[in-house]
């Protein structure tokens, strides 16, 4: 009786058409891994014209997984994919047993892209995380954000709570698509939006790209326009004037005593026919 191996290499690779030396298991010589077997061969021979030896430093490779592992939560196995090689040769640079990496895959490692998530691989659960207490700054709760998620409202609990790491692919899918969705709309829990403001959670404005993991959240700014006041709610009437006149989203807010975000929050009520 035969045997599948459970992780084969990608279709399109060297590995997959070669095989292991070990003959676990055989090559494959469909036209995509051919491609890819005859590419490295050029390329190889490119790189010995060039002067060029056949490893490439590990250093910066291993520099480079670590960033992708540890700043963007893609496991080893995720990287590996992308790049097109065994999970093996991930492992054994990140623990240096391979010192320096053939120079074809240490390329291909190298670019392998931040954040580059397939089909199947658990994300990071940061960027679930601040959407979901954005929405709750909105006043939306579990259970509305669940139904427009097509998740449990425990799961969009438990996931704004800080409860994991990590998330699986169709979570952070259903996250997205509620965000998208609800981010626009002021929602109707005065509860989750306490609850939020409480815990100083962020609303969707606070971010400038709320899926980088070094982006800081902006404060707003406390406004001396009103004494006693922590906010000031820009008038939409006054603000659409301003913008009509050409004034930037800063001029309008240096103006009116308010933060830059509040004016952005303003010409979006205007979009959308909202009162202030």
């Amino acid at each position: 009786m035969t045997t599948t191996p459970r992780n084969l290499p990608p279709h399109g690779t060297e590995y997959r058409y070669r095989g292991p030396t070990d003959g676990s298991w055989p090559g494959c010589r469909c036209p995509r891994c051919t491609q890819a077997q005859a590419r490295g061969g050029k390329a190889r021979a490119l790189a010995r014209l060039r002067g060029e030896g056949p490893l490439h430093p590990g250093a910066p490779v291993v520099a480079h997984i670590n960033t992708l592992h540890n700043e963007y939560g893609m496991s080893y196995a995720l990287i590996a994919r992308r790049a097109g090689v065994s999970d093996a040769t991930i492992t054994y640079l990140v623990r240096g047993i391979t010192k320096n990496p053939k120079r074809d895959k240490a390329l291909r490692i190298l670019a392998v892209k931040p954040a580059d998530f397939d089909a199947s691989a658990y994300r990071p659960s940061f960027m679930a995380i601040r959407r979901l207490r954005a929405l709750y700054v909105l006043g939306h709760n579990p259970t509305v954000i669940g139904a427009a998620a097509s998740l449990d409202p425990s799961t969009i609990s438990h996931v704004a709570n800080g409860r994991y790491e990590t998330v699986e692919a169709a979570t952070d899918r259903g996250i997205r698509r509620a965000y998208a969705t609800l981010s626009t709309r002021i929602g109707a829990s005065a509860k989750a939006r306490k609850r939020a403001l409480a815990l100083g959670w962020h609303g969707p404005l606070a971010w400038d790209d709320i899926d980088d993991p070094k982006c800081k959240p902006e404060a707003a700014r406390r406004s001396t326009a009103k004494e006693g006041s922590n906010r000031v709610i820009a008038d939409v009437s006054r603000v659409a004037e301003l913008t009509a006149a050409g004034r930037t989203a800063q001029q309008i807010a240096d103006e009116l005593g308010c933060h830059k975000r509040t004016v952005t929050r303003a010409r979006r009520r205007a979009e959308m026919g909202v009162a202030a």
